[in-house]
């Protein structure tokens, strides 16, 4: 049996209101929990009528309303207020804040997503919108898209929305799920390329980017990266890609479907979220939490209930906290799954607050009918 509970959010109301409309939402916990805490990237709402740039025909309207919010004691509080976002005026997708984690002294940094070719930030989008692409703390910004203007390291139309950051290290190190690359920020804010993701065509006409988004650190001390695919998100196409600190790219498992979020377990299994088991083309929402052991095998973890699952963490406790139901504003939610079976499962009390959020997707050309998180 699973129960959802919902405590009073400070501005249920309004944030319904300002929120509400079919779009996509993208909701990342920290990679650590301290001191007991929850924190969420909140990507924005679409509202505002700043700075605009067209992509694939559409304008996409440049805002300041991404934040991060802290969940502590049953209470959540937005710490950072004002954060860049932009968001597509016919489906509403929005972009901005997709992560949060600590580096090794314990600041903040937020990822900031961006979905454009990086040159319009300063362009179209000026003058703020070069705040577009980037992992920030309070006062430090490494300009991650500008990594993709200037390099380009995976070929192809400029394009870049850094998606993950993981501290490893002394270093950050982050998937550009546009740029199909995996990057590394050292301390003094260089930024350098570790790989890059080839795209493929599995057949039906519709050849497609990586999208790596997923990133975690393994107990071997390689970087895992987990793959959203593109279009026409093939169910069972999309990979988890062992990346050795040299750059060598290896598959490690295959056969998902549209992964959002990795983590790794105390005991070396390897947790994958997925935002919908079976691609967004079959009628229906099944995301999937499913545990790779370390002698391989799998295990679904929970599936029942979750719909357009988007970000993944694991407490202390080894609880699994994983925000659901990120396809429409209004009805998100980070549920509790227990790391051992309990009499319930325990939805924290953020519906009608959660980050708006585009899916990380390289900018190609798509159908018209593809839906707001199309790759």
């Amino acid at each position: 049996m699973t129960r959802r509970e919902s405590a009073a959010c400070p501005c249920k109301d309004e944030c319904r209101s300002s929120m509400a409309g079919p779009f996509f939402v993208l909701m990342d916990e920290s990679r650590r929990l301290p001191a007991g805490s929850l924190y969420i990237a909140e990507a924005g709402i679409p509202s505002g009528a700043g700075p605009s740039t067209l992509v694939r025909g559409v304008p996409n309207i440049f805002t300041q309303s991404g934040s991060i919010t802290r969940y502590f004691n049953r209470a959540q509080t937005r710490v950072l207020t004002g954060l860049p976002s932009i968001y597509a005026s016919d489906t509403l997708e929005t972009i901005g804040p997709s992560d949060v984690t600590f580096g090794a002294n314990g600041t903040l940094f937020a990822t900031i997503g961006a979905g454009v070719n990086p040159t319009v930030r300063s362009t179209d989008l000026a003058p703020n919108g070069i705040g577009l692409g980037r992992v920030a703390s309070l006062g430090v910004s490494h300009d991650v898209s500008g990594h993709e203007a200037l390099h380009n390291p995976a070929g192809g139309p400029l394009d870049s929305n850094p998606w993950n950051t993981v501290a490893h290290n002394g270093a950050l190190v982050v998937t550009d799920a546009g740029g199909n690359s995996l990057l590394s920020i050292a301390p003094n804010g260089a930024i350098s390329t570790i790989a890059t993701f080839p795209g493929r065509d599995i057949g039906g006409g519709f050849p497609w980017d990586a999208v790596p988004t997923g990133l975690a650190v393994g107990p071997d001390g390689n970087y895992y990266v987990g793959q959203l695919t593109g279009f026409p998100f093939t169910p069972g196409a999309a990979q988890i890609y062992q990346v050795q600190p040299d750059g060598d790219v290896s598959t490690f498992a295959s056969g998902f479907t549209q992964i959002t979020s990795l983590e790794f377990g105390s005991d070396g299994s390897l947790c994958v979220l997925e935002f919908d088991a079976n691609g967004l083309q079959v009628p229906g929402d099944a995301g999937a939490l499913t545990r790779i052991a370390p002698d391989g095998s799998r295990t679904t973890i929970y599936s029942d209930g979750l719909e357009h699952a988007t970000g993944l963490a694991i407490g202390p406790d080894g609880a699994f906290y994983v925000s659901n139901f990120g396809s429409q504003a209004g009805t998100g939610e980070v549920l509790r799954i227990a790391a051992i079976p309990e009499p319930e499962t325990y939805a924290l009390m953020l519906a009608g607050l959660l980050a708006v959020a585009g899916m990380a997707r390289r900018r190609s050309a798509q159908p018209s009918s593809c839906r707001g998180g199309c790759a």
